[in-house]
């Protein structure tokens, strides 16, 4: 069975893992907590803070509060939130699932509680992120997409819970219970995009502490199915739309020359992954000079992911924050405008002249974008100007952060909560993660 086999390879992973890895980590918690960090005042963090208060104090740091702390569940599930609070978190093309929002409060939740050192919770981290990408690879369908299911809902629970399993050190017929049920809490529609609703920035934080509940019940002798995925009413049935029967045969297959944790990509820019490549090429025709007032039409070229996604062809439904983060359109017209995504932009009413832009745009399905997708991810903007001249760009090869770009991100969000001695502090544990313990790094998170 596929989750009997994953747990297996997940096993066998942990002790293979090299130092690269496991510096590839710290960085993805690092970009998490800078997600954190820059988001900590948006309403929802707020929000989520009131739940987790409900259940009052316990063992668990909630981060960046003023080291408020809560039952682990709870704090979980307010980190999760925090770390999707900007929309600017990292992302796993293959499976388009954000997982340092729900695998990283997991693994430093459940770290912080065991005790464990940093470099466990790393290893948990990269365990968490390949649970991800291998379950979505059985059961991320065009009719999965199709449906309205959100992949973070969906496949983030067995992220959680691959590395929840880890640090909590249960056997493997355990973990596989726990995965089973795992597969029970698989969910998140994505109507927020069309609605312009808020649910979006709970959905991981959900899967989360789903997923950390999942071994929870599981070490208390609680059974999940071990067919969960290929079974007769498993996953890839009821998200995939695949109906093959219960003795369909799909495995895992973890490789350590392209582990999820290597393939998953940094924001640059606080916005939807699939619009990123779109800014890139906007940014450079502002760089070129061109005045957003002489723009009559706009053309984004992009593949069929992208175009297809839940809010990102979306050329006039922006009353929202969200809206405006998913829409294609208002970040190519902000891009132009300003020259970047600017987080202002996100709130109030929407400028009218970012509105008048992303109504004049369209975007089209790129054959070449589309084949090379999700390894390319290309973009290009056309424009066509007043007096009858057109301009054009092409997204660069690489338009995400790389790691120092993520150091320099967390410095610049952190900083001012945690100081410079404590910010290089917690540079120091997870850039050269040694056996230090979590826990006291946790404990600096306030």
């Amino acid at each position: 069975m596929f989750l009997d086999d994953l747990t297996g390879q997940l096993a066998a992973l942990a002790s293979e893992l090299s130092d690269e890895h496991l510096e590839r980590a710290g960085i993805c918690v690092l970009d998490a907590l800078a997600c954190v960090y820059g988001g900590r005042d948006m309403p929802w963090v707020a929000q989520a803070r009131a739940v987790a208060d409900a259940g009052g104090e316990g063992a668990s740091a909630v981060w960046a509060a003023g080291g408020v702390r809560r039952g682990t569940a709870d704090a979980v599930f307010v980190n999760a939130v925090g770390c999707h609070a900007l929309l600017y978190e990292d992302t796993h093309a293959e499976s388009r699932v954000h997982p340092g929002t729900v695998v990283v409060p997991v693994a430093l939740g459940v770290g912080e509680l065991v005790g464990a050192s940093v470099v466990e919770t790393l290893r948990a981290v990269v365990l968490g992120y390949e649970a991800i990408a291998q379950v979505a690879a059985t059961s991320l369908t065009g009719d999965f997409v199709d449906r309205g299911w959100r992949a973070s809902g969906v496949f983030g629970p067995f992220g959680a819970a691959a590395a929840a399993a880890y640090l909590f050190g249960v056997n493997p017929p355990t973990t596989v219970h726990a995965l089973g049920m795992a597969a029970s809490s698989a969910a998140g529609i994505c109507e927020w995009a069309p609605a312009g609703t808020t649910e979006v920035y709970f959905q991981n934080a959900s899967a989360a502490r789903a997923g950390l509940t999942a071994v929870l019940l599981a070490r208390a002798g609680a059974t999940g199915a071990e067919s969960a995925i290929e079974g007769a009413f498993g996953l890839r049935r009821a998200f995939g739309g695949l109906s093959e029967g219960p003795r369909a045969t799909v495995k895992p297959d973890i490789r350590t020359d392209r582990l999820a944790v290597d393939r998953t990509f940094f924001k640059a820019h606080p916005s939807c992954a699939l619009t990123q490549e779109a800014i890139d090429a906007a940014r450079q025709l502002h760089d070129q000079g061109i005045d957003p007032s002489k723009v009559t039409s706009i053309t984004i070229h992009t593949s069929a992911a992208a175009a297809g996604y839940p809010g990102c062809d979306n050329p006039s439904c922006l009353a929202t924050p969200i809206a405006r983060q998913m829409s294609l359109q208002f970040a190519v017209a902000a891009a132009l405008v300003d020259g970047r995504l600017e987080p202002r932009r996100y709130t109030g009413p929407a400028d009218p002249v970012l509105a008048g832009l992303a109504a004049r745009s369209v975007v089209t399905v790129d054959p070449v974008f589309d084949e090379a997708f999700p390894d390319r991810r290309d973009a290009r903007v056309e424009l066509v100007l007043a007096d009858g001249r057109s301009a054009a760009a092409t997204s660069a090869e690489r338009v995400d952060l790389v790691p120092a770009d993520v150091l320099n991100k967390f410095r610049t969000r952190a900083g001012l909560a945690l100081g410079r001695r404590g910010v290089d502090d917690v540079l120091d544990a997870f850039v050269r993660p040694g056996e230090r313990g979590v826990r006291d790094l946790v404990a600096r998170l306030t």
